[in-house]
């Protein structure tokens, strides 16, 4: 695809430089202040892109815009990477009884006999 479009470029180019180099014909441009002659190709190229650059320029900057808010959308979107909080097999070994740390109640070797309240 980049081909094709250099290639359509290279060929506008040439087209317009032979256009230019056919057209002998002289013309002058009347500014008001100042009397500008030159080849009447040269003014129909200079017409062409003062219609095309602005209009070239509004479509490239419309275009950074879009493509710049479609990229702030799609991180909107994306989730957010965070470090992970799984623990690793090596941490995640559940404790053996032995090293259990709960206690079991005393039991009381005493015992009281309610009848004598000893």
């Amino acid at each position: 695809m980049q081909f094709i479009k250099i290639l359509f470029w290279v060929l506008l180019l040439v087209a317009t430089f032979i256009f230019w180099w056919t057209n002998e014909a002289r013309s002058s441009l009347d500014l008001g202040a100042a009397v500008v002659e030159a080849r009447v190709s040269t003014f129909v190229v200079g017409a062409f892109l003062i219609g095309f650059v602005p209009t070239w320029l509004l479509l490239r900057g419309s275009k950074w815009r879009l493509s710049r808010r479609i990229k702030t959308l799609e991180n909107a979107v994306r989730p957010a990477v965070t470090p992970s909080a799984t623990p690793t097999p090596a941490t995640s070994r559940a404790p053996t009884p032995a090293a259990s740390t709960e206690t079991t109640p005393a039991v009381s070797s005493v015992s009281t006999d309610k009848a004598t309240g000893l």
